[in-house]
């Protein structure tokens, strides 16, 4: 065997794991840590990597991704924000089937949409100059891009952490998940928290979305394909956990790479079996909110 390929794998599974830690990062807010489930969360990252790759288009690979890492994430966070006032607070009181079913219908309409304003053709973007070379690490080497995603993902998973773990928000948030009555009681806006943490879990996705361009080709179908990910990472890693998350997002990043050396495809395969092998063992995921199992 070519250990230096598998070498080369493994960091390749590293950097997709952080892509997939960011996206994950806003489902766990959502979904482990209030409660909210949104299937459209994947739809936030395909449209801010069409919207990245239209900048760059328009602007070249320096400017454009430059404008883009800073405007995209912004815009898609006040979609999140304007999608939780006008349509999700509506069906909060349905339960899990009601936010299940308007995320579904957004996530069409929002593909729709897409297809609409990009086309349906792939698109692929080289990385800026400053990013497209390789660093070496003893023998082997990884690229200069890559090492940016991993810095992108290190900055995200901190910050969570010390919004969960440090923050009145996050002490709002954990509250949120036992008892939002009481929260309301006590004078707590639960709505302008939703609205909060909705427009932070876009935001992720709006990062994920840009820096994740120069990856590879982008097209209409990785709304689906993310945020299925997205999900798993959550469930493995454990609702609401942030180092759990990560974790797992690395764990499912390298062994979905590694596996490319055995089989052509079947990538989303080995991600669920993952999934199935942790859940096993450990039914709760690695870790839970707030370290509770």
């Amino acid at each position: 065997m070519d250990w230096q390929l598998v070498g080369a794998q493994v960091l390749a599974g590293i950097a997709n794991g952080g892509l997939y830690f960011l996206v994950a990062s806003g489902l766990t807010l959502l979904w482990g840590a209030l409660g909210v489930i949104n299937l459209a969360h994947g739809s936030y990252f395909m449209l801010a990597a069409f919207g990245t790759a239209a900048c760059i288009q328009q602007w070249g690979a320096e400017a454009g991704f430059l404008a883009a890492c800073v405007a995209i994430p912004a815009l898609t966070a006040a979609a999140g924000a304007g999608l939780e006032i006008s349509l999700f607070r509506r069906v909060y009181h349905s339960g899990m089937w009601g936010q299940l079913l308007l995320s579904f219908g957004l996530l069409l309409a929002l593909n729709n949409i897409t297809r609409l304003v990009f086309g349906t053709q792939p698109m692929s973007m080289a990385p800026p100059r400053q990013l497209a070379g390789f660093v070496e690490l003893g023998a082997f080497r990884m690229a200069s891009y890559q090492i940016a995603v991993l810095a992108v993902t290190a900055a995200v998973a901190c910050y969570l952490r010390l919004l969960l773990g440090r923050s009145r928000t996050g002490r709002l948030i954990r509250a949120a998940v036992d008892d939002p009555q009481m929260l309301e009681a006590v004078g707590v806006d639960v709505r302008r928290l939703r609205t909060t943490v909705m427009a932070i879990a876009a935001l992720l996705a709006g990062i994920a979305g840009a820096i994740a361009v120069p990856r590879g080709a982008i097209n209409t179908g990785i709304d689906v394909q993310i945020v299925l990910i997205g999900f798993a990472v959550v469930v493995v890693g454990g609702l609401g956990s942030v180092w759990g998350g990560l974790a797992a997002a690395m764990l499912i990043g390298v062994a979905e790479t590694v596996s490319t050396l055995f089989v052509d495809q079947g990538g989303e395969v080995v991600i669920f079996a993952v999934m199935v092998l942790v859940l096993l063992f450990k039914p709760t995921g690695f870790r839970t909110i707030a370290g509770r199992e």
